[in-house]
């Protein structure tokens, strides 16, 4: 299973280019289709930014590692992943946006996906299906025809139209004044919402959201139990991981974070390809996989930090991964930081997960190098040439 994780990034796109040849694959610093030009083919793209202002005919992968500006013409469905999104222009069908700060102020005609740390939903934005945001900071103003759905670690802001139902979870809850919900509302925190008059035409729920101890116990009991054989089984693996999160702990943060937000973009590429639901499948459980054992990797590096000694017996790795898996679950079941918790954790566990799996393998490859240069070095010693006259 690790060696699949670990050659996955290099096989898929040789896998995907050739199955699939209507489908064009571009790397390049600046991707840009300028107001006016057309694409036809679906295309799936890696750019540092990306200006897209013209038509595009069919499916758009986008993967950026800066800016994205949407503000042309989509016919099929576009995915887009960047660090600074924005969505201006014309999309057809569905858009499934991902990154930092995202901001839609175009028209969806279809369904609207968006995860960030920012989202934001300008008034000029008008979606036609249902809308699912998912955020440390949501703000909703346009006019939604669907249900929508909020997730927000800090604060949710909504105001404008949304025709359907509302669903919020979030610890603090806006609803401005000029906000007119259609359907019911339905919100889950600690503070009750007393919406002004003439807000909601339908039903107010409220859920109080609980503490469940058993429930955090038994995700607590179960990471126990999978960090153990993992770790007996992948002691050089869990050596290094661990060593880079106190080492490098940017470098694994922005690798581990770029994985967690590729590797979902990927299995959906692969599935909405000619390729099919297998290999989606099998990046999704990599994803999954990666995404749990990166709790234990960053639970043994917080129990050795709060335990202050780095024990190289058994029972003294199993006390420190013990420990800091306690203080991550009981981080997690705090609503005001289980987000970004669960962001760090992840991100930088994966991170430094992927960073131990590639120098494993190269000390793998140069030990019996070194080996070799040693022992032909003892055969020059021990039988040493004969001087010429």
């Amino acid at each position: 299973m690790l060696k699949f994780i670990k050659n996955l990034f290099f096989l898929l796109p040789v896998a995907l280019a050739s199955q699939t040849q209507a489908i064009q694959f571009i790397t390049t610093n600046t991707y840009d289709i300028a107001k006016g030009e057309t694409v036809a083919d679906e295309q799936w793209v890696y750019a540092v930014d990306a200006e897209v202002n013209g038509l595009v005919k069919d499916d758009l992968f986008l993967l950026s590692g800066n800016r994205m500006n949407l503000g042309g013409e989509f016919e099929r469905n576009v995915w887009g992943m960047g660090n600074n999104v924005m969505l201006e222009g014309d999309a057809k069908h569905n858009v499934r946006l991902m990154g930092k700060t995202i901001q839609i102020g175009g028209n969806v005609a279809g369904n609207a996906m968006v995860l960030g740390d920012t989202v934001k939903i300008t008034p000029e934005a008008a979606i036609g299906g249902d809308m699912k945001l998912i955020g440390n900071s949501v703000i909703l103003e346009g006019a939604t025809q669907g249900d929508v759905s909020i997730t927000a670690g800090r604060v949710a802001t909504v105001s404008g139209i949304i025709t359907g139902n509302l669903s919020i979870t979030a610890p603090e809850i806006i609803l401005q004044r000029d906000t007119r919900i259609g359907g019911n509302l339905t919100y889950t925190t600690h503070k009750e919402l007393v919406p002004a008059e003439g807000i909601v035409a339908g039903k107010i729920s409220r859920i109080i959201p609980q503490f469940d101890i058993m429930a955090h116990l038994w995700k607590f009991l179960a990471a126990l139990l999978v960090g153990i054989p993992f770790i007996s089984f992948f002691p050089m693996t869990t050596a290094m991981s661990s060593q880079l999160v106190r080492t490098a702990p940017l470098k694994c943060l922005w690798v581990g974070a770029l994985c967690a937000l590729a590797l979902p973009t990927f299995g959906i590429m692969a599935i909405s390809s000619p390729i099919g639901v297998p290999l989606g499948a099998l990046i999704f459980g990599s994803w999954g996989f990666m995404a749990y054992i990166s709790r234990i990797v960053m639970g043994l590096v917080i129990g050795t930090l709060i335990l202050r000694k780095n024990s190289t017996s058994i029972g003294g790795v199993l006390l420190a991964m013990a420990t800091g898996l306690a203080i991550i679950y009981i981080a997690t079941a705090i609503p005001a930081i289980s987000w970004s918790v669960q962001i760090v954790v992840v991100s930088m566990g994966m991170g430094a997960l992927l960073l131990g799996l590639f120098q494993k393998r190269r000390l793998m490859i140069q030990i019996p190098d070194e080996l070799k240069q040693l022992e032909e070095l003892k055969n020059q010693q021990n039988n040493p040439k004969e001087e010429t006259p």
